[in-house]
């Protein structure tokens, strides 16, 4: 029997039978927010569970277990007074609960939360619910969904892409998805991690995974993208780029300080599908893109080239009500009050413009003043038709002067346009190319790897599953501490390390199996020292560079 399965019975029976910390996609928690049907809200006062017959239901501050029986159909709870109330087949069963109110399923089951659609389906969820008071109103509480990330991926993949798009597209969006689930750009939420709708990432649950998009998710297990410093990219995505996506300060504020243009992001540069294309900067150049449709990864998006007309009163009205609604973002200066503070166009013209085109600062002037407006989002939101706002930044304003005045913006792309076009992975799969080029190609000298994972001398193993394409992969050793031999077994086969030596890299491609691949780390040494570590992570495809 080699070292490692010695080391590990010996420490099994001697420390405890909980000893193997599991840190794979399976065993990854995740906390995702709950809306209402319209994604309006995420505070209640009231929610209904269907199937209560197959619910255990326990009020956390108390260790209080609702009593449910085979006869129990729906479960009532409600806010009253800042405290819970429980009610089962509508007699109050519970009361004057501090909470928070956890549910489970008794058979590892689906909870259905009663009248929650989604797709126009009823919504059924993995894993467990938390009601949580709101810190934003005592009298209201969140629905909180805590599962593993890859249940989470499999009711985000379908939702996020068509899978028409295919399986390598898919595997793409898998990726994105988990590096965000791993790394959002913000914390907007104290009570979750992730809300469930294009504020985040689209998540609708059990009730609508496919086979196709669950195949993605397997044959990327314990898969991120990763940047040269070794931290888990911010994948950001979108569903049209219109031919050309946009770097990362030219989109978004810094989320702290509000700065606008932010500070850049390596990995998130613009980037042309076609290396021909201009950087698209000045009118000319964004003009004779937008108002043409060359062959790109994209073009067969509805939303590749699109356009959208006002006649000058009606895009007056229109701006009365969004810049002073705008305004509150506090990118638009001077700020307008009001309707009345707004008046007559007399004309609207781009400042700056990011490199794909993307007006990031835009002149509107009026009779009675002239209007700065800077942001992609905020730009789009001035801009509504049928109260609807722009498709994207990226456009060029025609003012056709004729018996009737009328302002054309012809533009392109649908979304933000920074990091991944989900429309473009769909043709680059249909083209041949793998789910790591679609990515590389987006995001710029990414590296693909397993999440890097602490590996703490305490004598505790640390287990992983990632899934190999090619059976070539390196061991990388970061941040190195610890004292000791660090024992990696993978796929059964040992490997020793002197941790002394600070190795950097091991070749481990002769190990890997061809799918999923089991990989474990123990450190290995004479005593307890928490405070020591070693960061390790296993990388599958290394950095492009062009």
């Amino acid at each position: 029997m080699k070292i490692f399965n010695k080391l590990l019975i010996f420490f099994i029976i001697i420390v405890s039978n909980n000893l193997i910390l599991y840190a794979c996609d399976n065993h990854i928690p995740v906390r995702v927010g709950i809306s209402n049907t319209n994604f309006s809200s995420y505070l209640f006062d009231n929610i209904e569970f269907l199937n209560a017959n197959s619910l255990r239901v326990i009020d956390a501050a108390s260790g209080y277990n609702v009593p449910l029986d085979i006869n129990s159909k729906i479960l009532k709870v409600t806010s009253e007074n800042n405290l819970y109330r429980i009610y089962v087949n509508n007699v109050l069963t519970a009361k004057n609960l501090t909470g928070p109110i956890l549910i489970s399923s008794t058979n590892e089951g689906v909870i259905s939360i009663n009248g929650l659609k989604r797709k126009g389906k009823q919504a059924f969820y993995r894993g467990s619910i938390e009601l949580v008071r709101s810190s934003k109103d005592n009298s209201k509480f969140s629905i909180v969904n805590v599962l593993s990330l890859k249940n989470y991926l499999k009711g985000v993949v379908p939702n996020e892409m068509p899978v028409k798009f295919g399986l390598e597209a898919l595997k793409a969006q898998t990726v994105a998805a988990r590096n965000y689930a791993v790394s959002p750009r913000l914390k907007a939420y104290k009570e979750f991690d992730l809300c469930d709708s294009v504020a985040c990432q689209v998540y609708y649950g059990a009730n609508t995974e496919d086979p196709l998009a669950n195949q993605a998710i397997e044959e990327t297990t314990g898969i991120i993208a990763i940047d040269q410093q070794n931290n888990p990219i911010l994948a950001l995505y979108s569903s049209t780029a219109g031919g050309y996506t946009e770097s990362y300060e030219y989109a978004f504020s810094d989320p702290e300080t509000k700065e606008f243009p932010s500070k850049d992001i390596s990995y998130l540069q613009a980037v042309p599908d076609n290396k021909k294309f201009n950087t698209l900067e000045t009118e000319r150049e964004a003009e004779n893109f937008y108002t043409s449709s060359p062959a790109a990864f994209d073009d067969e998006s509805p939303y590749y080239r699109w356009s959208k007309e006002w006649t000058k009163p009606e895009l007056e009205k229109v701006l009365s009500v969004t810049l002073p609604a705008q305004s509150k973002t506090g990118f638009i200066s001077p700020a307008a009050e009001n309707s009345k503070d707004v008046g007559k166009i007399i004309s609207i013209k781009p400042l700056q413009r990011g490199k794909s085109g993307k007006i990031i600062k835009l002149e509107i002037k009026t009779n009675k003043n002239t209007y700065i407006v800077q942001k992609e989002l905020v730009i789009r939101r001035c801009f509504q038709k049928n109260g609807i706002s722009l498709p994207s930044a990226n456009f060029v304003i025609n003012y056709i002067d004729s018996q009737t005045p009328v302002y054309k913006f012809s533009g392109g792309g649908f979304g933000h346009g920074v990091g991944l076009s989900q429309w473009g992975s769909g043709k680059m799969a249909k083209l041949g190319y793998s789910y790591i080029d679609i990515l590389q190609h987006y995001y710029k000298g990414i590296k693909l790897a397993t999440i890097p994972v602490k590996v703490i001398n305490n004598r505790k193993s640390v287990e992983r599953f990632f899934f190999s394409d090619n059976q070539n992969a390196k061991l990388f050793i970061q941040n190195n501490d610890a004292e000791g031999r660090l024992i990696v077994c993978i796929n059964e086969k040992e490997i020793d390390i002197d941790l002394k030596k600070n190795l950097t890299s091991i070749d481990i491609s002769e190990y890997l199996q061809k799918g999923k691949n089991k990989i474990e780390y123990l450190i290995d040494n004479n005593y307890n020292d928490y405070t020591k570590s070693v960061v390790v992570y296993v990388e599958i495809k290394e950095a492009v560079n062009e």
